[in-house]
C-alpha cells in the first residue's frame, strides 16, 4: 500500500493539472472568430478519430469534449443570464443549474467509461478446495408462476462442489400469516404452503422469519445467520439462472483471495413497458443494456462496479465484515457494495448474461421500480456519501458519485421540460441570446456532446433515447426525489410488481398528469408560433425557445405512447426457438416446428393435416434438448424428450396451423425439461445481446426514426382516446336505458 502511494499521488496531481488547464483554457476571453475556429477544429478532430477506438484516442476525444462543454458553461454564465432582472434571474439560474448538472454527469460518465474492461471467464480449479455456495432466492409477494422457475433452475445448477438453494420467503412470515385481514392471511398461507411443497420436491430449503423487518436486506441478513456457505449467490425471484452460472463465476474467487463479489448482467426476456408499448422491442437495444453492457465495464476498470441486487456472488467474509446487507437505504445493494469496497475488498464484473429476468409489465410498475432506485441512490448520496467515505480510491469515489448523482435527473429533467413554458406562457427571460449566439456557442456544444455519447454508447443506446426514458420518468419521480432531500430516512422499500397482465389496450392510470403536461406544451407551442408571427422583433430569441419546446413536445407524445398499455394476457414469457419438433396423438406422428416455449407451454406450427387437432386434445410433443457437452470435442450433445401437453388454442396462418399447448403435468421433472430448453444455456442470451448491439444507428437516422415514431404514436394515442370515449359513452347509454 505504501509503495503505491507516490504513484497514486502523481496520478491525482496529473488529473488536477489537466482539469486546471482545461478550466484556464475554457475561461480565456477570446473573440467570436477564435471560438468558431476552436469549435470547428474540435469537430474535425473528433471526426478524424471516429474510427480509432484505442484508449488514447478516446481519452483525447473526451478531453476535447470536456473543453467545449466548459467553454459553453463559461459563456452561458457570463453572457446569457438576466442579471439585471430580479424576477427572471431565479428561473434562469434554475435552468443554468440544470445544464451544469447535465454537463457534470456527462463529464463524470466520460471518466467512468474511458476504458471498458472486458473480464474473461476463469475456469474452476477442481484440484483446489471448492468453496461451499449458498443460493438465496428472496421472495415477497411475487406470483408462484414467477418464483417456481427460478427455484427449479437454481436447484439444477452445475457445480463440482457443494451448493444449497434457500428460498427466503418474506410472504410467509408470522406477521403475514396473522394479518388482521383474514383474506390476506389466508392467501399468504396458501402461497407459503405451495412454496414449501415445491421446495421439498426440488430439494430446496424454505426459510421464513417472524416479522418483515428491513425488507429484502433484512430477509437476506436473517438467512445469513441460518446458513454457512463460503459464497452467497443472490437471485431475485424472477431471475432464472442458466445451468453454467456457478461454473463461470466461482473460478474468479479461487484466483483472487481479496475478491469481495462478482456481479453479472441482469438480462430481461421480456421488453420494458416503454419499448413494448411503443412497438420497438426488436428495433432498439434494451434500456438496461447501456448500464450492463457499457457502464459497468467502465466501472470495473476502476474496481468500482457495484452489487446490483441479484445475479451476483458475494464472499460471506466480506459481507460479514460490513455487518451484512445494508439496511440504511432502500437501494441496499449499491450501499452494501460501497461498504465492501471501503473495507479494501475488490469487485469484478463478468459481462456474461446468465439470468433471465422479467421487466416491469406495466408503466406503473416501471415507475414504482425506478422511484425506489432514485430515492435509494439519493439516500446513499446523503447518508453514505462516497466523497466522504474512508477507504475508497479516487476512481471508486467518482464511479459511486456518478451513479448516485445521476438519480437527481428527475428534478433537472423536469426543469428542462418546464423552462420553455416559463418563457412562452409567462414571458420570463430564462435565456438572453439570439439565433446567432445559438449557432456559435450552443450548436457546437450539443453536436460534439452527441458525437461523444454516440461513440461511447452507440451500440447500447440510440441517440436521444436517454432523453425519452428520462422524460417518461421525471414527471413522476420529481416529487419522490425531492422528498428524500427533506427527509432522507423516510422512503420505504416497495417490491416491483411482476407477472401482471392487461386484458385490453388501455391507458396507464398515470396518464392524466402526462396528458395535462402535453396540453400545456401544446398551448405554449401554439402561443409561441403566434408571437413569432405577430412580433418580428422577438423572432431571433423566440425561435430558440420554440425549437426547445418542440423537442419536448415530441418526447411527451412518445411518453403518452409508452403509457398506452398493449394487451398482455400471458403471465410468463415465451422464448423463440424455431426448431424441428413432432406432435403425436393416437399413435400418429406429425412433423412440426417448435416456434416458442415457456416453462409450462409451447407453440408449434403443424406442416400437415390442418383439421387433425381440436381444443382440449391431449398430445405428446417431442423435441431435442441439450444435455451437456462432450468432454473430448466440447461440442453440445442432444437428447430427444417427450412431454404430454393439452391443446388450448388453434390458429390458422400462412405457414400452417399454429397449435398452442400447455404442459399438463405440474411435476418438477417435467418442468425441468422445459426449463433446460428455454433457459438452460447462457449462449441464448449472448446471441440476443449481440443482435441488440447490431441495431445501432447513426445520429441522423436515430433522430429521424424518433420523429417518425412520435408521429405514428400521436395518431395511435388520438385514435385510442376517441375509441375509448365512444365505448364509454355507449356503455353509459346502455346503462341508462336499462335503468329506465
Amino acid at each position: 500500500m505504501t509503495s503505491n502511494l507516490p504513484k497514486r499521488i502523481f496520478k491525482l496531481l496529473m488529473v488536477f493539472c489537466v482539469l486546471y488547464c482545461l478550466f484556464m483554457l475554457a475561461t480565456l476571453n477570446i473573440s467570436t472568430d477564435t471560438h468558431i475556429w476552436l469549435a470547428g477544429s474540435a469537430f474535425l478532430l473528433i471526426l478524424l478519430l471516429s474510427r480509432n477506438f484505442s484508449t488514447r484516442a478516446t481519452t483525447f476525444i473526451l478531453i476535447i469534449g470536456a473543453f467545449i462543454s466548459f467553454r459553453y458553461i463559461y459563456w452561458r454564465f457570463h453572457e446569457t443570464l438576466p442579471w439585471e432582472s430580479s424576477l427572471d434571474l431565479p428561473f434562469a439560474l434554475l435552468l443554468f443549474a440544470a445544464e451544469c448538472y447535465g454537463i457534470l454527469i456527462y463529464v463524470m460518465g466520460m471518466f467512468v467509461t474511458v476504458k471498458p474492461y472486458e473480464r474473461k471467464r476463469v475456469p474452476i480449479d477442481t484440484e483446489a478446495p471448492l468453496p461451499k455456495v449458498d443460493v438465496y432466492i428472496p421472495t415477497y409477494n411475487e406470483p408462484i408462476d414467477v418464483v417456481e422457475p427460478t427455484i427449479l433452475a437454481a436447484s439444477r445448477l452445475e457445480y463440482p462442489g457443494q451448493f444449497r438453494v434457500f428460498v427466503l420467503d418474506d410472504g410467509g412470515t408470522d406477521q403475514k400469516l396473522s394479518d388482521e385481514d383474514v383474506d390476506a392471511a389466508a392467501a399468504a398461507k396458501r402461497r407459503a404452503d405451495t412454496l414449501i411443497a415445491f421446495c421439498e420436491e426440488v430439494g430446496a430449503t424454505y426459510i421464513t422469519r417472524e416479522r418483515n423487518e428491513h425488507a429484502k436486506a433484512g430477509n437476506i441478513n436473517h438467512a445469513l445467520k441460518k446458513t454457512d456457505g463460503d459464497l452467497v449467490l443472490v437471485l431475485d425471484a424472477d431471475h432464472v439462472p442458466t445451468r453454467d452460472f456457478l461454473l463461470n463465476t466461482i473460478g474468479l474467487f479461487q484466483k483472487e483471495p481479496k475478491l469481495g463479489f462478482v456481479q453479472t448482467p441482469h438480462f430481461f426476456v421480456t421488453p420494458g413497458p416503454v419499448e413494448r408499448n411503443l412497438g420497438i422491442e426488436d428495433k432498439v437495444p434494451s434500456e438496461n443494456e447501456m448500464f450492463y453492457n457499457k457502464i459497468l465495464l467502465g466501472m470495473d476498470f476502476w474496481n468500482g462496479c457495484f452489487f446490483c441486487g441479484s445475479a451476483a456472488v458475494i464472499r460471506r467474509v466480506a459481507l460479514e465484515e460490513v455487518g451484512g446487507i445494508s439496511t440504511k437505504t432502500i437501494t441496499e445493494d449499491a450501499d452494501t457494495a460501497l461498504n465492501i469496497h471501503a473495507k479494501g475488498w475488490q469487485s469484478a464484473y463478468l459481462n456474461r448474461a446468465m439470468v433471465a429476468g422479467l421487466s416491469p409489465d406495466t408503466f406503473g410498475a416501471y415507475v414504482t421500480q425506478r422511484s425506489r432506485w432514485a430515492q435509494g441512490m439519493i439516500q446513499i448520496f446523503l447518508l453514505n456519501n462516497p466523497l466522504l467515505k474512508r477507504g475508497l480510491t479516487m476512481g471508486q469515489r467518482i464511479c459511486y458519485l456518478n451513479s448516485t448523482l445521476y438519480w437527481f435527473f428527475p428534478i433537472f429533467r423536469t426543469t428542462f421540460l418546464l423552462s420553455p413554458l416559463l418563457y412562452l406562457l409567462l414571458d420570463l427571460q430564462i435565456f438572453v441570446g439570439n439565433a446567432t449566439d445559438f449557432l456559435i456557442f450552443v450548436v457546437p456544444h450539443l453536436v460534439i456532446s452527441v458525437m461523444i455519447t454516440q461513440r461511447l454508447f452507440g451500440k447500447t443506446r440510440r441517440a436521444f433515447f436517454s432523453e425519452l426514458y428520462e422524460t417518461a420518468l421525471s414527471i413522476y419521480l420529481c416529487l419522490p426525489a425531492l422528498s428524500v432531500l427533506f427527509n432522507p430516512k423516510k422512503p420505504n422499500f416497495v417490491v416491483t410488481p411482476k407477472g401482471e397482465t392487461t386484458r385490453k389496450v388501455c391507458f396507464s392510470k398515470l396518464t392524466p398528469f402526462m396528458a395535462f403536461i402535453f396540453g400545456l406544451v401544446v398551448l405554449a407551442e401554439a402561443w409561441g408560433i403566434y408571437r413569432y408571427i405577430q412580433f418580428p422583433t422577438e423572432q431571433s430569441q423566440l425561435i430558440l425557445v420554440i425549437i426547445f419546446n418542440s423537442f419536448n413536445l415530441m418526447l411527451i407524445v412518445l411518453c403518452l405512447g409508452a403509457m398506452l398499455e398493449k394487451q398482455q394476457r400471458r403471465s410468463e414469457p415465451r422464448l423463440l426457438v424455431n426448431e424441428k419438433a413432432m406432435i403425436q396423438m393416437d399413435s400418429e406422428s406429425y412433423n412440426a416446428t417448435l416456434n416458442d416455449i415457456s416453462i409450462k407451454g409451447a407453440r408449434l406450427t403443424l406442416h400437415e393435416g390442418e383439421n387433425i387437432f381440436h381444443r382440449g386434445d391431449m398430445v405428446d410433443v417431442t423435441y431435442f434438448t441439450e444435455k451437456g457437452k462432450s468432454k473430448k470435442t466440447k461440442k453440445p450433445m442432444y437428447q430427444m424428450v417427450q412431454l404430454s401437453m393439452r391443446v388450448v388454442a388453434l390458429k390458422h396462418g400462412h405457414q400452417g396451423v399454429q397449435v398452442c399447448c400447455l404442459l399438463e403435468s405440474n411435476v418438477a421433472s417435467d418442468m425441468q425439461v422445459q426449463y433446460a430448453k428455454a433457459y438452460g444455456q447462457s449462449s441464448r442470451w449472448k446471441e440476443r445481446r449481440r443482435y441488440e448491439e447490431s441495431l445501432n444507428q447513426d445520429v441522423l437516422s436515430s433522430a429521424l426514426s424518433l420523429f417518425s415514431l412520435a408521429c405514428s404514436n400521436l395518431t395511435r394515442v388520438f385514435t385510442t382516446s376517441v375509441k375509448n370515449k365512444i365505448e364509454s359513452a355507449s356503455a353509459s347509454g346502455k346503462k341508462e336505458f336499462q335503468n329506465e
